[in-house]
């Protein structure tokens, strides 16, 4: 971790158990804002480091999602392990997980078992389907609760063929929303002295997502189906071919709609009883998006995003990720920054979205080895030599070497 990173949480430590996606969001959005994160891993490393493709022993979700961490391995389900993790806690401002509904308890991590360590901890827990009710229990994924909270009934092109959002936007947001609790209530900490729980969930985070689409069927009386890139409120609004790729636009009232016909050469479109005010667009948005089709496709899309950006039309170019990697907004941002692997060339990820004017972010500090950290956590909470050594004899923890 840098001298220089964000004195916000500049001594907060952070004790995390959880793995894959949700929960190591929400630890590395705390590790990039300064404090220290303990990544605690089952012996044979979280299953995250297995997920690919790979550089080396580098798996690409483990890379993008635990840069700056601290770690240390330890069999949690061992009498010695357990106890270490414990000991770990009376030292730590926060706890992270994101077992199963149950789950906890059955290790010895529930809350109460936690809060007997220590008594002020912010206990931050993520699950699938959140911390109580008749699906507590259940397993589930980003995709299995983009299914469930209706995300998947909205997307795609058409509802026989329902399709799931192609990045981990509920694991991914869920992590968010829960380092933002975790925020609130150290906050609340320093008032009161007092810790709390924090929770959050795949569940709720896609009700939050969906909350336009939930009000669409209480005022329409009907359930909103999959636009594709269209939207149900605004035409023209979509991704149209061109010559040589696709373009996005969207056009939200009559005078941008006007600047796109004097754009497009077709002035007259903006008089046309079809296409005059929003709602008749909306209502005929097939026909007006077949006409714009007709004309996109005669040239390439740099050159209508040029002439669009000069007619004030909001738009742009559908970049895959070769192109975002090159991409000069990017650049001038410096919002893609250079992580090191050991033994491997350095990777390219996207830091925070956010920028503070008085403290810059930290430079990213790299992923961990398996373990790498593991005796200077366990000195720090007071073992001597001879117990690591005997923590390792009794399959409690392995060391990187």
């Amino acid at each position: 971790m840098s001298d220089h990173s964000l004195p916000t949480l500049r001594g907060i430590r952070v004790l995390d158990l959880s793995t894959i996606v949700a929960g190591p969001t929400a630890s590395m959005i705390l590790a990039d804002l300064g404090a220290d994160v303990i990544k605690v891993e089952p012996i044979s490393g979280e299953d995250g480091r297995a997920m690919g493709p790979h550089r080396g022993p580098w798996g690409a979700y483990f890379v993008a999602l635990n840069r700056g961490k601290r770690s240390i391995a330890v069999d949690i389900t061992n009498p010695k392990g357990r106890e270490v993790v414990l000991r770990l806690v009376s030292r730590s401002d926060v706890f992270l997980e994101n077992f199963r509904g149950g789950q906890a308890e059955r290790l010895g991590f529930d809350e109460p078992s936690v809060r007997a360590a220590r008594p002020d901890i912010i206990y931050g827990s993520l699950s699938a389907y959140g911390s109580r009710g008749p699906d507590y229990t259940k397993p589930g994924y980003d995709a299995v609760l983009q299914a469930r909270t209706g995300i998947m009934s909205v997307t795609g092109n058409e509802p026989a063929v329902p399709v799931r959002a192609g990045v981990s936007i509920l694991d991914m947001g869920s992590g968010v929303w829960l380092a933002l609790g975790v925020l609130a209530a150290l906050l609340e900490r320093q008032r009161s002295g007092k810790g709390q729980r924090v929770d959050s969930s795949l569940f709720q985070t896609g009700l939050m997502l969906m909350a336009y689409h939930l009000l669409y069927r209480q005022f329409a009386g009907v359930n909103p189906v999959p636009q594709g890139s269209r939207h149900t409120a605004f035409a023209p609004y979509g991704a149209y071919p061109t010559a040589d790729g696709s373009i996005m636009i969207g056009i939200s009232g009559d005078r941008a709609f006007q600047r796109l016909c004097k754009a497009l050469g077709k002035p007259e479109w903006s008089g046309d009883p079809l296409f005059q005010t929003n709602p008749d667009r909306v209502h005929n948005a097939q026909e007006l998006a077949r006409r714009i089709g007709d004309i996109l496709r005669t040239r390439p899309t740099l050159y209508w995003v040029a002439l669009f950006d000069q007619n004030g039309i909001a738009n742009d170019a559908v970049q895959n990720s070769e192109q975002v990697l090159a991409d000069p907004q990017a650049e001038a941002l410096g919002q893609l920054a250079s992580v090191n692997l050991e033994g491997e060339a350095s990777a390219r990820v996207p830091k925070l979205p956010l920028e503070f004017s008085a403290h810059p972010l930290a430079s990213l500090g790299p992923p961990p080895r398996l373990g790498e950290h593991g005796r200077a956590i366990l000195k720090e909470a007071g073992y001597g030599e001879q117990e690591i050594d005997d923590l390792a004899r009794r399959g409690a923890c392995a060391f990187a070497k």
